[in-house]
């Protein structure tokens, strides 16, 4: 309390107002009479005021009482009400989330059905190949069983070794089999037809499947499957049980906060989310048509569902009796109202105690004006006032309480600044403690350098070991620092403080040449090399060192520090793990940069950047099949800014983004332009890892496809190898979406990176592009020749097409198409152009490679008739 009163000038303000009490304090020397007094007034009080405050009192409860039992029936009826309501919305939530289960197996079994490799499969009436497919297909898929059926209805295959024959036995006159017999029996390519549902499994069934002998509600599917002439050849169906816990209803019960269980007839539990145990038997409360779990702690609400299933969400049965907590707010509103009459008429009884009190209590008052005076002097920030308490009685009592208290303020105060100036983690001062000390040593006349440590690698430490673990080498690093520093001079000729994650500054007093700063940076690096046991694992980590001089290159912390932070990058990028020394042309570096980056987003705002376009041929005849459309940047001042170069500077400041958007939307106007008046291309633009992980992502694609009035077959989403298997998870959901609208998505710079094959296998891409550095060259490199041929077999297992970007010699072209390769990219054909030139390219469409003159007189290669 007191340290606010310190610290807040309206508090501090106030303090220095009179306080009541002290306008009728008398002077400490007055002689007091003996505390019994205190006892023999408020027997007096008492005396005085039982009589008229007890019948006051009795009345005022008595009518509470009366109130708090009318309002909280009131209250607990709409309790049950609402909740009841609440429940029942919920409820049908909660079946719409598990029929969109059942709709999306059948959408995702369409899909599968009409895949060619699939009808392949089933013609083929071989169980081996038709298991090695569908056991792919379903565990991409999410379905537990995937059975393939011939035109007469007989299973042929499963995606898992089943008993075929015994399966065909338990599958007749079933559900299932009855669906399966009127697909077959009237069906055409025009106009497939499926069927899906919800099917109840007995044991016998169950058994036949392989599945878990439980009692199994699943989703069903079945879809047939046509050959390449239309003509049915067989079905496929897809079975997916409802789990004992579903992802759907897991989420839906973490955001609607209410527990779900599907129950069959008899009230046994098929699938629940949420609280586990949970039971209902069926008895209902008698207003509101609640039912109650069996323990009595839940009460639900539930709906029908399919057959005999029922869909229930429960939610605590405190809920009902949370209002009824409301009456006693009301009540406590109400007693307000009855104390402030209660008190109004106790003033008049106290009112005549007033005149014997004063006297009694001036006596009682000594020592409270020397608190009062010592809490002012606290209020103005003296903490180091003297004060002991004198008084009697109460007084006393609390005179010693405010000397303790005040032994608290002191130590607290030094808490709070131990807590202000240093760091926690490394025990070290921090950087306001830094930016307080550091000009004291700076300006001495024997100047000083600055060394700005950048730890190399203890991101990694803080990834593989954890933070408590990267907390534990932060306070290492102190140690041998701090050691270190003990060695170069006595106490105050150097300073070490932490001033970011991983990041260190350190003083010495002393040092004015290069030599000698040099020396120091290299011990510190000697130090950090050796390395660091954490627990049972060690650890290497290194260290970048920027270093300025004073008086050389500054005279003011400030400027030290922000000088020594620009040589610290250029050690950064000379490899790490050494040091650098400030250069005026760093800070030129610096300004040229930043121009550079507000120059780039001037142009971005003003859609100053344009957009050229390379082709993609066909490595089977030469027709031009699609297009890359790619960012280009004219630098009024400085020309062409090479796209490596203002594409990382985008990323770095988080503009990257924006430039996809405008590629994207200026590609979709003018390719669109073409493919309206007669061309087929493929539009292929580039989306940045930021970009496919915002949850908007999906939504502004297709606002600015239909904006655009863009057919979506012929546009092209590619994403580089590094983002797709970052999180593969977020990738195969939003590329799912938006391939059902007709999108394609391609894997960029695929061979660039660490590739997770059976990651890469389970992302729904239609396209892989193979990265330049494998392309490059390839006709004379036997190991790159190995690389390429088995990554476009893998592409072509996987059901990918691919293309080789980077070509530049027909001798590399001939190669990645004897090999495979579906359509190729680079300068043999033509580099980026500009939307016209582009066109000219068009036509015709089918072009023979020849060299040409450029302007400046030099050949490049490019596509003519």
């Amino acid at each position: 309390m007191l340290a606010v009163v310190a610290t807040d000038p309206d508090m501090a303000e106030a303090s220095r107002a009179p306080p009541r009490w002290r306008r009728w304090a008398v002077p400490s020397g007055i002689p007091s009479f003996p505390s019994s007094i205190a006892m023999r007034l408020v027997a007096v009080v008492l005396a005085t005021g039982v009589l008229g405050l007890g019948l006051i009192g009795g009345l005022t409860a008595l009518r509470l009482q009366q109130q708090l039992r009318h309002q909280a029936g009131a209250l607990g009826e709409l309790s049950e009400d609402q909740l009841a309501h609440r429940l029942d919305g919920e409820a049908q939530l909660a079946r719409a989330r598990i029929e969109v289960l059942g709709a999306e197996t059948a959408s995702r079994l369409r899909q599968i059905a009409q895949r060619a490799d699939v009808a392949k499969a089933v013609a083929s009436n071989n169980d081996v190949t038709i298991r090695e497919l569908l056991s792919i297909v379903a565990s991409t898929s999410g379905f537990e069983r995937l059975i393939a059926f011939d035109e007469t209805g007989r299973v042929i295959g499963a995606n898992t070794p089943l008993d075929l024959l015994a399966l065909n036995r338990a599958l007749e006159s079933t559900a299932l089999s009855v669906n399966l017999n009127a697909i077959l029996k009237d069906n055409s390519r025009s106009h497939p037809r499926g069927e899906e549902g919800i099917n109840e499994f007995k044991l016998r069934e169950l058994s036949a499947l392989g599945l878990p002998q439980r009692h199994t509600i699943a989703h069903t599917a079945i879809e047939p499957v046509f050959d390449d002439f239309g003509d049915l050849i067989g079905a496929l169906a897809a079975i997916r049980p409802l789990g004992r816990t579903e992802r759907t209803l897991e989420n839906f019960t973490s955001l609607a906060n209410a527990g779900v269980v599907i129950i069959t007839g008899d009230n046994e539990i098929v699938s629940s989310a949420g609280p586990e145990g949970v039971r209902f038997s069926g008895a209902r409360t008698r207003l509101t048509g609640l039912q109650r779990s069996d323990d009595g702690n839940y009460v639900a609400r539930c709906v029908d569902y399919e057959a005999t299933l029922k869909v229930c969400t429960f939610a605590s049965a405190s809920l009902v009796t949370t209002t009824r907590d409301q009456m006693f707010q009301i009540g406590a509103s109400h007693t307000r109202s009855l104390m402030w009459q209660f008190l109004a008429s106790a003033a008049l009884a106290l009112g005549a105690l007033v005149v014997a009190l004063l006297a009694a209590v001036r006596h009682l008052t000594k020592g409270l004006s020397a608190l009062a005076k010592t809490a002012q002097e606290i209020a103005g920030g003296n903490l180091d006032v003297q004060f002991r308490a004198t008084g009697i009685g109460e007084v006393r009592g609390l005179g010693l309480a405010f000397e303790r208290m005040l032994t608290h303020l002191r130590a607290s105060t030094q808490r709070i600044r131990q807590l202000a100036f240093y760091d926690t983690v490394s025990r070290l001062p921090n950087r306001e403690k830094m930016r307080v000390d550091a000009p004291a040593l700076i300006g001495a006349e024997e100047g000083a350098a600055l060394f700005f440590l950048d730890l190399d690698g203890f991101k990694s430490i803080n990834d593989t070991f954890g933070h408590k673990a990267g907390d534990e080498l932060l306070r290492m690093v102190a140690e041998r620092l701090s050691n270190l520093l003990m060695t170069k001079g006595a106490a105050g000729k150097c300073l070490l403080a932490r001033v970011g994650g991983d990041e260190f500054v350190a003083i010495i007093a002393g040092v004015k040449t290069v030599e000698a700063a040099s020396l120091s940076a290299r011990e510190m690096i000697e130090t950090l090399q050796v390395s660091f046991k954490l627990q049972s694992n060690h650890a290497t980590i290194g260290v970048s060192i920027g270093i300025a001089i004073c008086p050389t290159h500054g005279t003011t912390y400030d400027d030290l520090l922000i000088r020594a932070d620009l040589a610290m990058y250029v050690a950064k990028s000379s490899g790490r793990n050494t040091y650098a020394f400030f250069t005026p042309d760093l800070a030129e570096v610096a300004r040229a940069r930043h121009a550079l980056e507000t120059d780039l987003a001037l142009a971005i705002r003003n859609e100053e950047l344009v957009v050229h376009y390379q082709p993609k041929v066909s490595c089977a005849n030469g027709r031009i099949l699609g297009v890359e459309a790619l960012a280009r940047w004219h630098h009024p001042k400085e020309g062409d800014i090479p796209p490596q170069r203002f594409i990382k500077i985008a990323e770095e400041i988080g503009l990257i983004m924006e430039i996809d958007r405008f590629v994207l939307r200026r590609a979709l106007a003018e390719i669109g332009g073409l493919i309206r008046a007669g061309s087929n291309l493929v539009l292929a633009v580039n989306v940045a890892a930021t970009e496919i992980e915002d949850p908007l992502f999906i939504r502004d694609i297709i606002t600015t496809v239909r904006e655009a009035d863009f057919p979506p077959p012929n546009l092209e989403i590619e994403i580089t190898e590094s983002v797709a298997m970052r999180n593969p998870d977020v990738v195969r959901e939003r590329i799912s979406l938006l391939r059902q609208l007709g999108i394609r998505f391609a894997m960029d710079d695929f061979g660039a990176g660490y590739s997770n094959l059976s990651t890469m296998a389970r992302l729904p891409f239609d396209a892989v592009k193979l990265d330049r550095t494998l392309v490059a060259g390839v006709a004379g490199d036997r190991e790159k020749q190995t690389i390429l041929r088995l990554a476009l077999g893998l592409a072509d297992e996987l059901g990918f097409e691919t293309v080789v970007e980077g070509v530049e010699t027909a001798e590399d072209l001939r190669f990645a198409a004897e090999n495979g390769a579906t359509m190729a990219q680079g300068y043999i054909f033509s580099p980026p152009l500009p939307l016209e030139e582009f066109a000219v390219l068009l036509q015709p469409t089918l072009l023979a490679v020849e060299l040409v003159p450029r302007r400046d007189g030099a050949e490049r290669k490019t596509m003519i008739r």
